[in-house]
Formats: C-alpha cells, structure tokens, sequence
C-alpha cells in the first residue's frame, strides 16, 4: 500500500512540476517583458504613472499642418485620437507603437511632427489631474489594420541598448498600456475606405 500512495505521491509532483515549468517563461524576453495593462476604446487606462485614454481612430492619405504643406504616408495614416495625464509627477509619453495581430510593429511616424499643426502630444507634458489632448500618427499598409493594438508607454524604447535577443521595442519590467483598436476585418475596410484624402491633425492642447 505504502508503495502504490508513493508512486502515485510522485507521479503528482511530477505532474504538479511539468503543469509549473509550462506555464513559467524560461526566456529573458518573457520574464522582463513590459507590465502592461489592456483597456479599450473609450475608458481609460491606467499604466503605472500615467493615464490614456483612445478617442477614436481615424484614417487619412495625406496630412497639412497649414493647408500648403502636404505630408503623404507610405500606405494611409492612422490617427489615434487620445487623452492623458499623469498620475503623480510630470511625464512624457515617449513611445507609442502599433501592434498588428501578427507581430509587425509600427512607430509613431516621424511624419507626425511634419503633419501636426503644432507638438504632438509626445513631446507635451503630462501633469496629474488635467487631461492633455493630441493625437498618435502611425503609416501602416490598410492590409495590417485589423486587430491593431495602441502600445504606450512613459519610457523611451531606445533608453538603453536590450540585451542579445530582447524584442526590439521591449522595455525591462516598464509600465505600458495596450489599447485593442477595435478593428475586425471589415472594420479595416471601412476605416480605409472612408479615411479622408487630407487630414489636418492639430497639436497637444489642453
């Protein structure tokens, strides 16, 4: 009797140990990925010292800051329209990144400081208790829309140089928020079919 509750004793630890080693990341990556923090489309989300809130989202095949200047993406503009603030102390939110559904990931468009009439909101501020208002300008082919993810995060994804085999725009152990867009295949679609041929996209206000 002993030896069949020690065999069976065994075989549970056995078991217990493969059903712990499965479910524990044995990668850097995994181990020190960001701490995010998932919400959706209109309800804010709050990720470590500051708060973001999406908007709405928007689509555009070229962009003025001044009427005369014309800016032209490498597939179409998608416009994140967002609020945030911080928490505690001043911040920036100095990453933000489009995640598609199969791996590929886009940041925010240098084009972006050309096509705002005025800072985009990156560069502004963020104080606790007031709600910053800007936009995230990203230049993504229509056909890797649906089931984007916003990525934002207070910390610079080039702030140091990731170990050998880090994801390329993971940051060790750091807040971010991951906002789904919301956009199924169909969704896509229209977002691209309606985005408009030249968008003005104001600045960081308050």
């Amino acid at each position: 009797m002993r030896r069949v509750v020690a065999a069976l004793t065994g075989l549970a630890l056995l078991v217990a140990a493969w059903w712990v080693k499965g479910r524990t990341p044995d990668d850097y990556d995994h181990r020190y990925a960001p701490l995010a923090t998932e919400g959706r489309v209109g309800a804010p989300v709050r990720a470590g010292g500051f708060v973001v809130r999406v908007d709405r989202v928007t689509a555009a095949r070229s962009a003025t800051p001044d009427g005369d200047q014309v800016v032209r993406p490498d597939g179409v503009f998608v416009i994140v329209a967002v609020s945030a603030q911080s928490r505690r102390a001043p911040l920036l939110l100095t990453t933000a990144l489009l995640r598609t559904r199969d791996g590929y990931v886009y940041r925010d468009t240098v084009k972006n400081v050309i096509a705002n009439d005025g800072d985009p909101v990156e560069m502004a501020t963020l104080v606790p208790g007031v709600w910053t208002h800007g936009s995230f300008v990203f230049e993504v082919p229509p056909s890797k829309l649906a089931g984007a993810t916003l990525v934002v995060s207070d910390r610079a994804a080039n702030e140091k140089d990731p170990p050998k085999d880090f994801p390329a725009f993971g940051f060790e152990l750091t807040a971010e928020a991951d906002v789904p867009l919301g956009l199924t295949e169909a969704g896509a679609r229209r977002l691209v079919a309606n985005a408009s041929e030249r968008a003005t996209i104001p600045g960081a206000s308050t």
